[in-house]
Protein backbone atom coordinates (compact mmCIF):
# COMPACT_ATOMS: atom_id res chain seq x y z
CA UNK A 1 0.00 0.00 0.00
CA UNK A 2 1.75 3.51 -0.73
CA UNK A 3 2.53 6.00 1.72
CA UNK A 4 1.15 9.01 1.33
CA UNK A 5 2.80 12.82 2.95
CA UNK A 6 0.72 15.10 3.74
CA UNK A 7 1.94 18.88 4.08
CA UNK A 8 -0.64 21.10 6.31
CA UNK A 9 -0.90 24.83 6.25
CA UNK A 10 0.87 25.32 9.25
CA UNK A 11 3.93 23.91 7.91
CA UNK A 12 3.61 20.69 9.49
CA UNK A 13 3.34 17.18 7.76
CA UNK A 14 1.55 13.62 8.70
CA UNK A 15 2.27 10.29 6.96
CA UNK A 16 -0.28 8.09 5.76
CA UNK A 17 -0.39 4.61 4.36
CA UNK A 18 -3.50 4.61 2.00
CA UNK A 19 -5.07 3.15 -1.01
CA UNK A 20 -4.86 6.63 -2.87
CA UNK A 21 -4.40 10.54 -1.93
CA UNK A 22 -8.39 10.81 -1.30
CA UNK A 23 -8.38 7.76 1.29
CA UNK A 24 -5.18 9.47 3.07
CA UNK A 25 -6.70 13.11 2.87
CA UNK A 26 -9.54 11.25 5.06
CA UNK A 27 -7.21 8.83 7.24
CA UNK A 28 -5.35 12.12 8.71
CA UNK A 29 -8.73 14.83 9.15
CA UNK A 30 -9.20 13.37 12.51
CA UNK A 31 -4.88 14.22 13.33
CA UNK A 32 -4.69 17.32 11.07
CA UNK A 33 -5.27 20.09 12.77
CA UNK A 34 -4.09 22.48 9.64
CA UNK A 35 -6.00 22.63 6.75
CA UNK A 36 -3.96 19.62 4.14
CA UNK A 37 -1.93 22.07 1.43
CA UNK A 38 -0.25 19.41 -1.08
CA UNK A 39 -0.58 15.70 -1.00
CA UNK A 40 2.02 13.19 -2.50
CA UNK A 41 3.03 9.88 -2.47
CA UNK A 42 6.54 9.27 -1.08
CA UNK A 43 9.07 7.71 -2.83
CA UNK A 44 11.43 6.93 0.18
CA UNK A 45 10.15 6.47 4.17
CA UNK A 46 12.30 4.70 6.76
CA UNK A 47 11.38 6.01 10.52
CA UNK A 48 12.81 4.98 13.76
CA UNK A 49 10.42 4.47 16.61
CA UNK A 50 12.04 4.51 20.50
CA UNK A 51 9.88 2.98 23.16
CA UNK A 52 11.44 4.51 26.57
CA UNK A 53 10.75 3.63 29.94
CA UNK A 54 7.34 5.31 30.97
CA UNK A 55 5.46 3.35 27.50
CA UNK A 56 6.28 6.69 25.22
CA UNK A 57 6.88 6.19 21.52
CA UNK A 58 8.80 8.86 19.56
CA UNK A 59 9.67 9.01 15.78
CA UNK A 60 12.87 10.30 14.36
CA UNK A 61 13.79 10.29 10.85
CA UNK A 62 17.53 9.59 10.51
CA UNK A 63 17.15 8.09 6.88
CA UNK A 64 19.03 10.44 4.68
CA UNK A 65 16.75 9.32 1.55
CA UNK A 66 13.82 10.20 3.45
CA UNK A 67 15.43 13.41 4.60
CA UNK A 68 16.12 14.66 1.77
CA UNK A 69 13.21 13.87 -0.29
CA UNK A 70 11.14 15.61 2.36
CA UNK A 71 13.60 18.38 2.05
CA UNK A 72 13.00 18.53 -1.97
CA UNK A 73 9.67 19.05 -1.65
CA UNK A 74 7.82 19.71 1.72
CA UNK A 75 10.53 21.90 2.69
CA UNK A 76 13.14 23.30 0.44
CA UNK A 77 14.15 26.60 2.14
CA UNK A 78 14.91 24.21 4.91
CA UNK A 79 17.11 21.76 2.96
CA UNK A 80 18.61 24.76 1.52
CA UNK A 81 19.31 26.46 4.92
CA UNK A 82 20.56 23.19 6.29
CA UNK A 83 22.77 22.31 3.62
CA UNK A 84 24.53 26.12 3.40
CA UNK A 85 25.03 25.36 7.53
CA UNK A 86 26.75 22.31 7.01
CA UNK A 87 28.96 23.50 4.03
CA UNK A 88 29.88 25.85 6.20
CA UNK A 89 30.21 24.17 9.09
CA UNK A 90 31.41 21.00 8.03
CA UNK A 91 30.82 17.65 9.13
CA UNK A 92 32.32 16.38 12.61
CA UNK A 93 35.68 14.88 12.81
CA UNK A 94 34.62 12.17 14.49
CA UNK A 95 31.46 11.20 11.61
CA UNK A 96 32.27 7.89 9.72
CA UNK A 97 32.90 8.68 5.75
CA UNK A 98 32.10 5.43 4.64
CA UNK A 99 28.67 4.65 7.20
CA UNK A 100 26.13 6.14 8.59
CA UNK A 101 26.31 8.81 10.99
CA UNK A 102 23.68 7.83 14.20
CA UNK A 103 22.74 11.05 15.92
CA UNK A 104 24.78 10.56 19.19
CA UNK A 105 25.86 12.38 22.37
CA UNK A 106 28.97 13.10 19.67
CA UNK A 107 26.70 14.47 16.70
CA UNK A 108 25.14 16.75 19.82
CA UNK A 109 27.87 18.53 20.87
CA UNK A 110 28.93 18.74 17.19
CA UNK A 111 24.98 20.72 16.56
CA UNK A 112 25.96 23.03 19.65
CA UNK A 113 28.92 24.44 18.32
CA UNK A 114 27.19 25.82 15.18
CA UNK A 115 27.48 29.23 15.57
CA UNK A 116 24.85 31.45 16.17
CA UNK A 117 24.11 32.84 12.32
CA UNK A 118 23.84 29.35 11.13
CA UNK A 119 21.38 28.67 14.18
CA UNK A 120 19.37 32.21 12.73
CA UNK A 121 19.43 30.61 9.05
CA UNK A 122 17.70 27.90 10.07
CA UNK A 123 15.57 29.23 12.35
CA UNK A 124 14.52 31.79 8.98
CA UNK A 125 14.16 28.31 7.17
CA UNK A 126 11.45 27.28 9.48
CA UNK A 127 9.74 30.33 9.59
CA UNK A 128 9.54 30.69 5.94
CA UNK A 129 8.18 27.01 5.93
CA UNK A 130 5.89 27.37 8.27
CA UNK A 131 4.06 30.56 6.52
CA UNK A 132 4.96 29.31 2.70
CA UNK A 133 1.17 27.84 2.48
CA UNK A 134 -0.12 30.61 4.82
CA UNK A 135 -1.81 32.87 2.61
Amino acid sequence: MPIYILRLRDGNCVVASALNEGHARKNVEPLAVSEVVTVRELDAFVAQFVLNNDGQLTATLLDKETIADLHHHEYPMLGTANAQSYADFGVSEKDSKTEAVHFSSIARRHAQEWDERDKQIVRYAVEQERSRFAH
